[in-house]
């Protein structure tokens, strides 16, 4: 029986076409907008976060000054260990991180060094998978897109670096290093003249230049202290979201530190705001077209009020009469919200086609797929909501009493 209904159910719906029709209409009229304006806030969001995240430095976390003595292997291992962080390693004092380096057609340069390790971010994010390591034998950097350049140089070329040190003796010692370039750093990753090297290699040089021993390089001078201390640290946050809790953590900790998270901040300001804007938007509509849906779901049952009399004396049952304006409203509501997807279809193509004008990469109006189910659910509850009790009614007519008006 409940295929029947549906059935005439839906040849009512067409019999009276234009007020089908205009339902239609209304409910695509008032949610292609809101649609629209959805796929504009997710898209500028995104947008702005896509742009902040194509600064190499938004995710990066560096200390601001020393911390007394620095900090410890045991520290930098537990910033490691937090969620928030993708990676972390250490970093010398800034004067012993310079170190000049010449090509074999003796053309110099003064870089800075900074360590790198498996699972550093900027290397991984820049397709380079491959890591420099040392051994006494064998000395690996990966270089900056400037540094290459400027000295006219490729993956796999060697250059020289020469360390001195005078120790308390008075006694002059001089290593030279044979460094090969494992690899090039683009230019968007860092604009800075660098060379990313092996940690241990890193550490070696600053021991050297203080007068320790250094057994990478065979040489002897005072003893290592007990403890390896850094002078800072380099360290990455897993997400945009992660990065005001990873800075929290830090304040407990007694360690300042230079993040982004107030650019983070504002663009999640901006997102709760047009969030709460819409929110209104929508509900006001929502409202709106359900009071819209149920007076006229009512008005039509009360206008078919005899004929529905009939499908009773004809054996329909109360569930039949039931479910009759609900297939109705469920019809409306599916086609209004389908010609709303098309509305903002057309609409966000419109709208994109202008911006890519300006920036063949942007995309500034789109909805995810799961918005569209969650679109076409919500609509199909409202309008089942809207017809009950249009729907209610229609199940309580009592045939006897068209018969007694016939």
């Amino acid at each position: 029986m409940s295929c029947s209904i549906a059935k005439l159910a839906f040849k009512d719906w067409l019999y009276e076409f234009s007020m089908s029709v205009c339902a239609v209409l209304a409910l695509a009229s008032i949610l292609a907008p809101i649609i629209v304006l959805h796929g504009i806030h997710t898209g500028v969001i995104e947008q702005m976060r896509h742009r902040l995240l194509k600064d190499p430095a938004v995710l990066v976390v560096i200390p601001i000054g020393s911390k007394g003595k620095g900090f410890s292997e045991e520290f930098i291992e537990s910033v490691r260990s937090r969620e928030e962080c993708e990676f972390a390693i250490g970093r010398t004092r800034d004067v012993a991180a310079e170190l000049q380096i010449t090509t074999d057609v003796g053309k110099s340069l003064v870089i800075s060094l900074e360590a790198t390790s498996e699972g550093d971010p900027l290397m991984i994010r820049n397709g380079i998978n491959s890591f420099p390591t040392s051994s006494p034998n064998n000395f690996e950097m990966v270089v900056t897109n400037d540094v290459a350049k400027r000295l006219n140089i490729k993956v796999g070329d060697k250059v020289r670096a020469s360390l001195g040190r005078r120790l308390v003796t008075g006694k002059f010692e001089r290593k030279v290093l044979e460094i090969s370039i494992k690899n090039i750093l683009p230019a968007k990753a860092v604009s800075m003249t660098s060379g990313f090297i092996d940690l241990n290699f890193l550490v070696s040089i600053q021991n050297f230049r203080d007068g320790l021993n250094v057994d990478l390089f065979k040489i002897k001078g005072d003893e290592l202290p007990e403890h390896n201390h850094f002078e800072s640290f380099r360290a990455y946050v897993r997400d945009l979201d992660s990065v005001e809790s990873f800075e929290e953590w830090f304040k407990s900790q007694n360690v300042e530190v230079k993040t982004r998270s107030r650019d983070i901040a504002n663009i999640r300001n901006v997102d709760q705001s047009l969030s709460i804007i819409i929110l209104v938007i929508t509900a006001t509509s929502c409202i709106g077209f359900f009071a819209f849906m149920m007076s006229t779901i009512h008005a039509n049952v009360r206008r078919k009020w005899k004929m529905l009399g009939m499908l009773r004396l004809l054996g329909y049952s109360r569930l039949s009469m039931l479910c009759f304006p609900i297939f109705q409203a469920v019809v409306t509501g599916i086609l209004g919200v389908l010609l709303s997807f098309i509305l903002y279809g057309i609409v966000a193509y419109i709208i994109d086609s202008l911006f890519s004008m300006v920036d063949t990469d942007v995309k500034v109006c789109m909805v995810p797929t799961v918005d569209f189910i969650s679109i076409l659910i919500v609509i199909q509850l409202i309008v089942i909501g809207a017809s009950l009790k249009a729907a209610l009614k229609a199940s309580s007519i009592d045939p006897s009493i068209v018969m007694r008006e016939n």
